[in-house]
């Protein structure tokens, strides 16, 4: 969270991912961001979050690992299994060991990412306001960026966990729901078809 007021829909800072990286260095986590209300975000006050990994007690730490093995190396591309506009890439091998250079190479990588969905990069001397909502994920291993349409899949709201394989919802109706649509199917259906130019 920024001391000053930034709004939400701003792209993050080298800043942001500064602190994002001292916390990463601390403990084992999932780091995300909801780039504007369309992607779920709650406040408009910039905030990135984390949470601790495992999401779960059982199975893998981030429950949409097992799709990232068909994905490339360190280069930015795609998750073959997600049949909607992303960018994924593996960053090197424990980045938390020097929270300073992973801040700067992955705000790098970060704005590589943004432009190859179609958004323009941060700019390094001032803020940047976001071409369109987006959701941003990280781990120490991995990052991804998914544009956004909208936030409801009818009364569901799907934030960036959604992305991540997390689901947050209310009822025994809305799980129904969800399991009827197919939890990928929902994915596709808040995420963005057409990017705009970047400008």
């Amino acid at each position: 969270m920024t001391k000053g007021f930034e709004e939400q829909d701003q792209l993050l800072t080298l800043k942001d991912f500064e602190a994002l990286w001292i916390c990463m260095a601390e403990f084992e986590g999932l780091g995300f961001y909801n780039g504007g209300r369309e992607a779920g975000a709650s406040q408009q006050h910039k905030h990135l979050q984390m949470v601790p990994l495992p999401l779960a007690p059982e199975g893998p730490g981030v429950p949409i690992e097992p799709l990232l093995a068909q994905a490339g190396a360190n280069t930015i591309g795609k998750i073959p299994g997600f049949p909607f506009l992303h960018a994924f890439s593996r960053l090197e091998k424990d980045p938390a060991a020097s929270p300073s250079l992973a801040a700067r190479t992955t705000f790098q990588r970060y704005g590589d990412m943004l432009q190859s969905v179609g958004m323009p990069a941060p700019r390094a001397d001032s803020l940047t306001r976001q071409a369109l909502p987006y959701c941003f994920l990280t781990t120490r291993e991995w990052m991804l960026v998914v544009p956004r349409s909208k936030e409801f899949l009818e009364d569901i709201s799907l934030n960036s966990l959604a992305f991540a394989g997390s689901f947050f919802l209310w009822n025994t109706q809305q799980l129904e729901r969800l399991k009827a649509v197919g939890p990928m199917h929902a994915l596709k259906s808040v995420a963005a078809v057409n990017p705009r130019k970047s400008i």
